[in-house]
């Protein structure tokens, strides 16, 4: 889970850090990919909303030697800090992102809209960044829109209207497990638990929404005790 801090400190922070590190390779930010998502319990009415970004890093030293990402919403004097600890790596075409589909206000309430700076920083303070943009209009859910379902026994029943549906595997204390692209339908659970070595623990249920461009996310459902 991301760090959520306000912004002065922040600030203080990044001056100490900058002051104290060495040189090294700078690294690059080859591409930015995110989406905002709504979030559903799957025993609340309420929805909130959740960002997810993923990066492309370019650095001649190796992901290893990047220690933080921020994202930074200026305007509203808001940040979150994604460490080695908190991130989430994805392989893809060979490739690896870091990122996190879990950027969110403690209390719940809406993210801000408008621009988003997403910074890196590498252990000898040498840094990049990019710039997002979240328009007011995508953060409004429309009205109508079905959000996923799942029905926890010892088969795992989908329901969803669409048709780009993955499954979220999460460990006791909620780090992600593995990704499990799936259709309508079931799925056995004892499969899921073999496949995580008996450590899956909860479940979500993401969709995707090609009529908004977002995300819809149920869950997480407790799959053992």
């Amino acid at each position: 889970m991301a760090i959520f801090i306000r912004f002065k400190l922040f600030v203080i922070v990044i001056l100490l850090f900058f002051l104290l590190a060495c040189s090294g390779s700078v690294p690059e930010i080859g591409q930015v990919v995110w989406q905002l998502n709504f979030s559903k319990s799957p025993v609340e009415s309420q929805v909130y909303q959740n960002l997810s970004v993923f990066l492309l890093i370019d650095d001649a030293d190796g992901l290893s030697d990047i220690d933080f990402i921020y994202i930074i919403h200026d305007e509203s004097e808001l940040f979150w800090i994604l460490s080695p600890e908190t991130w989430v790596e994805k392989v893809i075409s060979g490739k690896n992102w870091i990122g996190s589909n879990n950027i969110s206000m403690n209390d719940k309430s809406d993210l801000p809209s408008g621009k988003y700076r997403i910074l890196v920083l590498d252990k000898a303070g040498e840094r990049d960044s990019q710039q997002i943009n979240i328009s007011k209009k995508i953060t409004i859910l429309k009205d109508g829109l079905s959000f996923p379902e799942l029905i926890i026994g010892s088969d795992i029943k989908i329901k969803s209207v669409f048709s780009d549906n993955t499954l979220w595997i999460y460990d006791k204390s909620m780090v992600l497990l593995k990704n499990i692209k799936i259709k309508n339908g079931q799925i056995s659970k004892s499969i899921i638990l073999d496949d995580t070595n008996n450590a899956a623990h909860w479940i979500s249920i993401y969709s995707f929404s090609p009529e908004t461009g977002t995300g819809l996310v149920r869950g997480p459902y407790l799959i053992q005790g």
